[in-house]
Formats: C-alpha cells, structure tokens, sequence
C-alpha cells in the first residue's frame, strides 16, 4: 500500500517533465510556419518587383520623357515644349487659312518661272552709255513727241546682252510702234499704257525671232514730252 501512494505522489511529478517539453514543441512549429509564410511573402515581392522593372512599369511615360527632351534642348522644360506646341499650331492654322483662301501660299512648283528671279531693269541707251532719246512726229498732228524707254525682265544679264546685241533692231521697232499711235493716245495715261505694252511686244517680237526667246516683262517711260 506504501508502494501505491508513492506511485500516486510521483506520477504528477512525472507528468510535469512532460507538460514542459510539448509547449517548446508547439511554438517551435509556429516559428517554422511563420518562416515559411514570411519567405514567401518575400519571394512573391521580389517576382512582382522583377516583373514590375523589366516590363518597364518604373520607367517615366515616353511623352514626359520627350517633353523633358524637348524642355531641355529649347532650354526649359514645359515653355520649350510650349513654344514648340505653339509653332505647330501656328503652322496648323496657317495651313488651313492657305486652304479656306484659296491656295494663295503657292507651292514652288506653281511659282512661274519668272518669279524665281530678281527684277534687272535697264534702259535703252546710245553709243554714249547714255540713255537713248525718241523723237518723232505725231500722226495726223503738227506736234511731235520725245520719250526714253527702259525695260523689265526677271532673266537678268541674258536679255540685257540680248538686247544690246539687237539694240538696232529694238530701236527700229520702237520707232515703227510708236508712229501708229495718235494726239489722242499720246496725251492721255490710258493711251500711254497701250502704247508702253505694245513697245514691250514689239522688243519681244525682235528677240523672239532673233533668239526663239523674248524675256521683257515690262516696258517704261522714264521721260516722256509732247509739244
């Protein structure tokens, strides 16, 4: 009977030892387990991290970054990009008030050729490099007339050397031109635009069938009396 109480006495004894080592067991489990959760949270992070940066999510916006360019080279940032912004719009906008009026911003393909050149003017002069005197009687008139002529063509020193070279057949129908106009015409502006247009078609006419080229655009009078 000693035996038994003794055994009674020591079993919550040994069952104390026991208790003990379960509960380390229960947390070093629960340790492990977080470890694990705590790596794989971090192993995901890293995945999303790497996919994030090589599909370039962490890059700036291809048009910030070009604003940044343009902001740069025009030497500030959002007025660069501005003024840029505006050049365009104005070139915009004059394209189409080109379009609405008509086309009067002609490409230089429509430019006539005689445009593509500057104006050369020269008068008609005499053997004294001095500019040459037209006097001759009115038809139907006891009056005569005495102008200088000087000449307009935007193909330069081809015509003027054209002209000197037939200046005496020039002179000629000048004069020849000039006898069929009247009082009338003589005295009055409208008359001596006709009589200023018709000098230039008779110098064409010379050049034309003396070099297959005429090149006189317009003819002047920088004198003109009639007595």
């Amino acid at each position: 009977m000693a035996d038994k109480k003794d055994d009674k006495k020591k079993a919550p004894e040994a069952a104390a030892p026991a208790g003990e080592e379960g509960a380390p067991s229960k947390k070093s489990k629960l340790i492990f387990f977080v470890m694990i959760a705590a790596g794989a949270i971090a192993l995901i992070g890293a995945s999303v991290g790497a996919t994030l940066y090589f599909t370039g999510f962490f890059n700036p916006p291809a048009a910030e970054a070009k604003a940044g360019e343009h902001g740069d080279e025009h030497g500030g940032g959002e007025h660069g990009g501005g003024a840029e912004e505006g050049g365009h719009g104005e070139e915009a906008a004059a394209g189409e008030h080109g379009e609405a009026g008509g086309g009067e911003e002609k490409s230089a393909a429509e430019v006539p050729e005689s445009e593509k050149f500057a104006a050369t003017y020269k008068p008609i002069t005499g053997a004294d490099g001095k500019e040459r005197d037209f006097t001759l009687n009115v038809p139907n008139s006891k009056k005569f007339v005495q102008f200088k002529v000087a000449y307009k063509t935007f193909y330069g020193d081809k015509i003027v050397e054209r002209v000197t070279k037939h200046q005496i057949a020039i002179e000629a129908a000048i004069i020849a031109t000039s006898s069929q106009f009247g009082e009338e015409e003589m005295t009055s502006v409208e008359g001596r635009s006709k009589l200023a247009e018709a000098l230039r078609d008779a110098m064409n006419d010379v050049l034309i069938r003396n070099e297959d080229f005429g090149g006189i655009d317009e003819v002047m009078f920088t004198h003109f009396v009639f007595q």
